[in-house]
């Protein structure tokens, strides 16, 4: 067997005994070998994650940070002024309905409100959540919705479930049409558990990755049945 160059192999071997010391201290074997020429090199095999058996159970819902993303909130003023989309994220055929519909939104026409909300969906998202959600334009200033609970996630941790829910709903809606608040209520089993009206002003300058849902729902005159 011919020597590597340059005192290479001596260097190869030292490696592939460090790898195999560190796959014995943390239980299985490293992502690559360190060892350039093998494993790092461009031609080799891309790693798949492995594949999630047939049948198994998706993940359950996890309401844990659900309040702190939102949708992209629309600006009719925008859309209004554009007849293509200049936000880069919303789609030509969704902006052509927007700028058509915006001068009755910034009017406050509630006809068209509901059209928005059935068109635009922005509560689609939550539908893991609860089995049933439902939006009303109430006014020019003034949405409404309705969900009802899911009963394992409610039975985790009511409050919480319960003021996730309703916060998250109201900062979807809040994004979708220019309103000035958002009242939410919850129905389990028929019976209303749960009523907060959130407002614009509530909302303005709130860091939601810091903020406590039940906290705020209270602040917000929540009440819990």
């Amino acid at each position: 067997m011919t020597d590597e160059p340059n005192g290479n192999r001596p260097q190869r071997d030292i490696l592939k005994m460090l790898q195999g010391v560190g796959a014995d201290l943390f239980g299985g074997a490293l992502a690559g070998n360190g060892v350039p020429g093998e494993e790092d090199s461009p031609e080799a095999p891309a790693r798949r994650p492995e594949a999630v058996p047939a049948g198994q159970d998706q993940p359950k819902p996890d309401i844990r940070g659900l309040w702190k993303t939102a949708d992209e909130t629309i600006d009719w003023t925008d859309a209004l002024a554009h007849g293509t989309p200049t936000d880069g994220l919303t789609g030509a055929r969704l902006w052509a309905f927007y700028h058509k519909h915006a001068e009755k939104v910034l009017a406050g026409d509630l006809a068209v409100y509901t059209e928005v909300l059935q068109k635009a969906n922005p509560l689609g998202e939550l539908t893991p959540y609860a089995p049933n959600i439902t939006m009303q334009a109430c006014s020019p200033d003034r949405l409404q919705a309705c969900f009802t609970c899911n009963p394992e996630l409610l039975a985790r941790d009511r409050k919480l479930y319960l003021s996730a829910m309703a916060l998250r709903i109201a900062r979807d809606l809040l994004a979708c049409l220019p309103v000035e608040e958002v009242a939410v209520t919850a129905e389990d089993g028929g019976k209303k558990v749960f009523s907060v009206t959130y407002t614009r002003r509530h909302m303005l300058h709130r860091n939601f990755a810091f903020t406590d849902p039940v906290a705020l729902a209270e602040e917000c005159g929540a009440e819990f049945g």
